[in-house]
């Protein structure tokens, strides 16, 4: 009965990324938070046309608090905080003169997410649930001296998604599927040179994963994501190289992630890379984090 219980657990907690990607919603009551670092290093940059260029190394680091709380047994409340964000760009070495070009460096919060997910099929061998998140318009868009440094893109936002997920039990293994539609807002981009206006691009946002949970202390899961703007293949905004927040990122993303838990308690970690990508750093998302599970029977 145990190992039921703890394959349970770890099928609704696993997905603390954005989209919130299962279907199983927590108990009333119960509830899953999870503090995560995260660090992207690149000295390449997929273009708005795709293709691989060379910058000036840049790095971005997030710190994110993520939670999930059971308000009855179908609806769970969300919520993803990027608490705090580094950008940097390194210096840069003349190859003509040996000059120092300085780099830079921006801090502050970042963007912020709440949402609901509703179980709208609880039980059965395929569980379905929608959930709706609003993003906050936190993360300052123009920062550092070069002011080509962001926390966020300054806009308000909106994801909304469709869930399914399937149980193997006895077998210790869930699949998960969700489709979505993102809305992106205006912002205005405040530069000492003028206002720049942009209107982020919408986009569809599909997801997955595979999941095993060989006993009660480990899960292994796979994930990827899929975004996609809508409209034409034309960039307004802010595309510039050291930019995670700019207008249509499109990238399909795979992300291992490996967690062990102790009663709970529980540690994770993951990598993930993004393929076929526009308008974003090209490097691997590294993640360290430790999670809480709340047991509504404790």
């Amino acid at each position: 009965m145990k190992r039921v219980l703890f394959f349970v657990l770890f099928t609704s907690v696993l997905s603390s990324q954005i989209q919130a990607q299962s279907a199983w919603t927590q108990e009333q009551q119960g509830g899953y938070f999870k503090l995560n670092q995260s660090a992207i290093r690149a000295d390449q940059f997929f273009n708005p046309n795709g293709d691989l260029i060379d910058i000036t190394t840049t790095s971005v680091y997030s710190t994110v608090f993520y939670g999930e709380y059971g308000l009855n047994d179908r609806l769970t409340a969300l919520l993803n905080a990027q608490l705090f964000v580094r950008s940097t760009i390194n210096n840069l070495e003349s190859r003509v003169d040996g000059a120092i070009i300085p780099g830079d460096e921006f801090n502050g919060l970042g963007e912020i997410q709440l949402g609901l997910k509703y179980g709208i099929i609880k039980s059965g061998p395929i569980v379905l649930a929608a959930s709706g998140q609003l993003k906050l318009p936190s993360g300052e868009n123009v920062g550092g001296d070069t002011e080509l440094l962001q926390a966020g893109d300054g806009a308000w936002g909106a994801l909304g998604m469709l869930h399914a997920s399937h149980s193997f039990y006895p077998k210790p293994f869930y699949a998960s599927l969700s489709v979505g539609y993102q809305w992106r807002g205006t912002a205005d981009l405040a530069y000492s040179s003028g206002l720049l206006t942009v209107d982020y691009d919408d986009a569809f946002v599909w997801s997955g994963e595979l999941g095993w949970t060989p006993n009660e202390k480990w899960a292994v899961a796979l994930k990827w994501t899929q975004v996609e703007p809508f409209g034409a293949d034309v960039s307004e905004g802010v595309t510039g190289s050291s930019s995670i927040f700019g207008n249509r990122l499109t990238y399909f993303a795979i992300i291992p992630e490996v967690n062990y838990i102790m009663n709970n308690w529980g540690f994770s970690a993951s990598a993930g890379g993004v393929f076929s990508a526009k308008n974003i750093l090209a490097a691997p998302s590294w993640n360290l984090g430790v999670f809480f599970v709340l047991d509504p029977k404790e």
